[in-house]
């Protein structure tokens, strides 16, 4: 299957849609299955990075894939944290949540720091994008500093962990299966894998 995927890929048809995927190929069970909703729904989350610019290129994927995904499927962010300096980002990711802009702001910081290449370091730098977004500075630190914002991160940082994420972007479906860019072949690829996994849950549970 990997090498009509890769003929397809370079004959520009890399978003065909599949009837298979392969475990161990195009996805991977994690080591360790984690908790997903029982509620009939498909759990799919991204674990990402402002950090890197990969999470960057890969947005565009996800934006066009969230206009025609199953409304059985729940699609989350999560701010994967290896380090104090990405858990920063995580805190100013909750921070945007909190404020109700997330939205707006989540495409505003990619394109600061991996479209035009500006240097953010720190919470100052950012401080300018969210007021000339219209979010007050005071706003921003208050959120920030809030109780909420600090567990959503904590929580981050030990998803990353108990999930096995050591590198971004990271898919993974209902807390089971991961699969990424390099797995699926490319970017445009990857949603094609998420959808299928998807459906193979849902009969599943069946």
């Amino acid at each position: 299957m990997r090498k009509i995927l890769t003929l397809l890929i370079a004959l520009g048809l890399s978003s065909f849609a599949w009837a298979d995927f392969d475990e161990g190929i195009e996805y991977e069970l994690l080591k360790k299955a984690q908790p997903a909703p029982t509620d009939g729904k498909v759990e799919v989350i991204e674990f990402f990075s402002y950090a890197c610019p990969h999470c960057y290129r890969f947005e565009p994927h996800i934006e066009k894939w969230k206009g025609t995904k199953s409304d059985n499927i729940t699609f989350i962010h999560v701010p994967a944290v290896f380090s104090d300096s990405w858990e920063a980002l995580a805190r100013l990711y909750y921070a945007a949540e909190v404020l109700g802009v997330q939205e707006k702001m989540h495409p505003v910081i990619f394109e600061a720091m991996h479209g035009e290449g500006k240097q953010i370091r720190g919470f100052d730098g950012v401080k300018a994008l969210f007021v000339a977004n219209g979010i007050s500075e005071e706003k921003l630190d208050q959120a920030l500093n809030s109780f909420t914002v600090a567990a959503k991160t904590r929580r981050a940082k030990t998803m990353t962990k108990s999930y096995g994420i050591d590198s971004v972007p990271n898919i993974v479906v209902q807390g089971k299966y991961r699969t990424n860019g390099t797995l699926a072949q490319s970017h445009a690829n990857v949603f094609n894998v998420v959808d299928f996994l998807a459906e193979k849950i849902e009969k599943e549970a069946k």
